[in-house]
């Protein structure tokens, strides 16, 4: 008996949350302009910033507008690079600045908003350590994702 309860309980919560997923896949679906709002001011965040405008420009499906008026949908978001440690070929050398490159982590974040302010579709991305670009590889994994999301 409970079984056929919970079994019911699945199909029913099933059967109310498909058409809401499937509403929010066409909202995304008619966003086409964007506006990237600014990031708060961290480490390699301007940058961040600037990759992920270039990289949503480069994927074709957005026009990225000047301002929240002119946009369907606006980009909050969030996003920071540190330098994690050093790369060597020398195992002596140790973890100096001067001995070796440079190893980057670092992360973005961020929310897909309607012109009320409402989230429509929120990501994060993370990286382990990378010796360059840690930047634009945040950006074309959030577009990549992004661009997934509206389809």
């Amino acid at each position: 008996m409970r079984t056929q309860k919970a079994t019911c309980l699945a199909v029913l919560v099933c059967l109310m949350t498909g058409p809401a997923h499937a509403a929010s896949e066409n909202q995304l679906a008619g966003i086409k302009r964007l506006y990237v709002a600014a990031f708060p001011q961290k480490t390699g965040s301007q940058k961040i910033r600037e990759d992920l405008i270039a990289q949503l420009q480069k994927q074709g499906a957005f026009t990225i507008v000047s301002s929240e008026s002119e946009s369907d949908a606006v980009i909050a978001g969030d996003g920071e690079t540190w330098i994690k440690g050093y790369r060597s070929l020398n195992p002596r050398s140790g973890r100096l600045t001067a001995n070796g490159d440079p190893v980057y982590a670092g992360y973005l974040s961020i929310e897909l908003k309607d012109t009320k302010g409402d989230t429509l579709w929120s990501y994060l991305v993370t990286l382990g350590p990378i010796s360059d670009g840690i930047t634009k590889e945040l950006s074309k994994q959030m577009v990549k994702h992004l661009a997934d999301a509206m389809k």
